[in-house]
């Protein structure tokens, strides 16, 4: 996989303001979350030289987020509970995504976090390595490093979630 790949098959296609539906605009950010966190995962240095990370950020969360925060900030807006409640659920997705990517980067590359519980002492999924492929070893600042990036988003989604619970009891609609 790598970044040239995705752009040829034109997954980018799906986060632009063009003729795609809402439906296909969410299975092309899927797809695109899919095929970055695989990347993350089989080979993290690779993966960080072509800033996937950021270009998972930017393009299947940032992006979104920034365009429902906008339609939710005008007032003049007929819809914009409904975009309010699209953004609170699009908010709760990306932080599920981000956990859960940041726990299996953590289970795959046996990364001990002081505020990470382990998933098997939740019952979730095996501490073991359960990959479909070969997993190239990183540097252990790799390894730090894209953890970091997960623990400064699920802070980014925090800080958008509680901004946007308070804007929702400030306005009457």
């Amino acid at each position: 996989l790598s970044v040239e790949s995705l752009q040829h098959v034109g997954i980018f296609r799906g986060f632009s303001s063009g003729p795609l539906g809402a439906t296909e605009v969410w299975t092309s950010r899927q797809a695109l979350q899919d095929l970055y966190q695989k990347m993350l995962v089989t080979d993290l240095e690779y993966a960080l030289d072509k800033k996937v990370e950021q270009d998972l950020w930017n393009h299947a969360f940032k992006n979104q987020i920034t365009t429902l925060q906008s339609q939710a900030k005008n007032r003049a807006n007929p819809n914009r509970s409904e975009v309010q409640a699209n953004l609170s659920l699009f908010l709760e997705a990306a932080s599920g995504f981000y956990t859960q990517l940041l726990q299996e980067l953590c289970t795959v590359f046996n990364v001990d976090l002081p505020c990470r519980v382990r998933s098997s002492q939740l019952g979730i999924i095996s501490n073991k390595q359960s990959s479909g492929g070969a997993i190239v070893t990183p540097q252990p600042s790799s390894c730090s490093y894209i953890c970091q990036h997960c623990l400064v988003h699920l802070g980014d989604i925090v800080g958008e979630n509680s901004f946007l619970t308070h804007q929702s009891s400030w306005t009457v609609d």
